[in-house]
């Protein structure tokens, strides 16, 4: 039988025992047979806004003589709890259950945190389990930066780029931008993207609108993982000086000449400091409306054109007005134009015959003034082509000037090349209100009066005449060695009857 000391020793060291399991790792309850185990984090260098996870091993010994179940595992630093998992379930006999447990931190530094287990064994006894879990959590690096500007002074209504830099060697991915302010609205405030290369940079721009003027702070914040797959965020804070909203805007326009045809070239120019949004271009003329334009909207400091053609536009004076929207209200500018259709002054060839002349061809008809003002330094002329060769007398003609709506005759000639020329250029030249115009037309030979045939051979047989010309009896040009023979048959058929009058006279008597 032991000695009193024996025993004493012994209970002292059965005392201390249970006195390590209960404060120490990887002790049990004092009234039960369950203990942690360990407890680890994953990541040895846990960054700030990383996912860390603290790996926690419950187990329940082989001495135990019931199962145990676990009602709830949090995570603590201090007396405030970053991450619960209840219910993670029972535990046999010699069984043990692995749990994560993950946070985050947005503060670099040392962390003292405690697992805490909660339970109760199948005899009913309840168990309370703490254990000491201790990490360096480091800054985020300084990678990657943002930076906020606005291209220029901000208004109530702004444009602010945010510039997203990855200083890294290597890429980035998963990025979700985002930017917001307590006195500001921000259109589609959230934007991602799939990777940024290392030493590259991208810029993102938002539409803002401010509450009023004033100082007004704005926070872009950049979510993103790293090379690692590690989740990382950094934030941007910058305070805007905000002006008030000014409108500005002018409104230009002009009558723009070109190829026979008139517009009106308008210009909205934004001389303010918010944009010009639902933008509408109306054109009146004595106060009716004759043509409108949808235009887009007109950022801070830039311009906008559009032209209407003349199809849409009277003479006289049309009034312009450009309708938009800035800061919240409905503005209008206008500006007058005094528009002439190029429809004033303009000759047209009508009235065209093709007849033949010798080898050639003769064109006649008349250059026709359909405009509403006198076209001066009228001239017509064959173009001279591969088929088509201008030849004199009147290769061209010379119209002079045109009263509006009258006309002046003209004549051509030319010679045609083959049978299958069906259509002689000539060239239209005149001046107008104070414009020199010139144009083509195509006179189509088949369309033409006069049925005279295409080639060189429609004159054959006959003789020529001038353009425009009777000729003499019925004959194109005036022959004078014809003409003198034919007098001369003329007297002597003359002479003869008077000479057969007179013998008849002198053989009565």
């Amino acid at each position: 039988m032991p000695d009193r000391s024996s025993l004493t020793v012994l209970a002292l060291i059965v005392a201390l025992t249970a006195s390590t399991l209960t404060l120490g790792a990887g002790v049990a309850a004092a009234d039960s047979q369950v203990a942690i185990q360990s407890a680890t984090v994953d990541s040895e260098t846990p960054r700030v806004g990383e996912d860390v996870t603290v790996r926690t091993t419950i187990r329940n010994f082989e001495s135990a003589t019931t199962a145990a179940r676990i009602n709830q595992v949090s995570l603590r630093q201090g007396t405030r709890t970053l991450t619960t998992s209840k219910d993670p379930g029972t535990i046999g006999t010699g069984g043990s259950i692995e749990l994560p447990l993950t946070t985050t931190f947005d503060s670099p530094g040392r962390k003292q945190l405690t697992v805490h287990v909660y339970g109760v064994s199948a005899d009913g006894n309840v168990f309370n389990l703490e254990y000491p879990v201790s990490m360096t959590v480091n800054d985020h690096g300084g990678d990657v930066q943002l930076s906020l500007e606005t291209p220029t002074d901000p208004s109530t209504e702004s444009r602010v780029n945010v510039t997203v830099a990855n200083g890294a060697a290597t890429n980035v991915s998963n990025l979700r931008l985002t930017l917001s302010g307590p006195n500001a609205t921000v259109e589609d405030a959230s934007r991602v993207n799939a990777s940024l290369l290392g030493g590259r940079e991208r810029v993102v721009g938002y539409d803002v609108t401010f509450d009023g003027a004033g100082r007004h702070p704005l926070t872009a914040t950049l979510g993103y993982r790293d090379p690692n797959g590690n989740r990382d965020t950094v934030t941007e804070t910058r305070t805007f000086v905000v002006d008030p909203a000014r409108v500005d805007a002018e409104l230009d326009a002009e009558v723009v000449r070109e190829n026979d045809t008139a517009r009106i070239d308008t210009s909205l120019t934004n001389f303010g400091n918010v944009p010009l949004e639902g933008v509408r271009l109306r054109a009146e003329s004595d106060g009716e409306t004759v043509a409108r334009k949808l235009v887009g909207d007109v950022g801070i400091e830039s311009t906008r054109d559009v032209s209407i053609g003349e199809s849409s536009l009277p003479a006289g004076e049309v009034t312009l007005h450009a309708v938009y929207e800035a800061a919240g209200d409905t503005h209008e500018t206008a500006t007058v134009v005094d528009f002439a259709p190029t429809t004033d002054g303009r000759i047209t060839l009508t009235g065209i015959e093709v007849l033949p002349a010798g080898g050639s061809i003769r064109l006649a008809g008349s250059a026709s003034n359909t405009g509403e003002t006198t076209v001066t330094g009228a001239v017509v002329s064959v173009v001279g082509t591969d088929r088509v060769t201008p030849v004199s007398p009147a290769k061209d003609y010379f119209v002079g000037n045109v009263p509006a709506g009258e006309f002046t005759s003209f004549e051509l000639t030319a010679r045609l090349a083959g049978n299958r020329t069906d259509a002689v250029p000539v060239r239209i030249s005149y001046i107008a209100d104070g414009r020199e115009y010139s144009r083509v037309v195509e006179v189509d030979l088949a369309d033409a009066g006069g049925g005279a045939p295409a080639g060189p051979q429609a004159g054959r047989g006959e003789p020529d005449g001038p353009p425009g010309g009777g000729g003499f009896l019925g004959v194109g040009r005036i022959d004078v060695v014809g003409l003198l023979l034919r007098l001369a048959a003329v007297l002597a058929v003359g002479a003869g009857v008077i000479y057969w009058w007179r013998r008849r006279g002198d053989d009565e008597q």
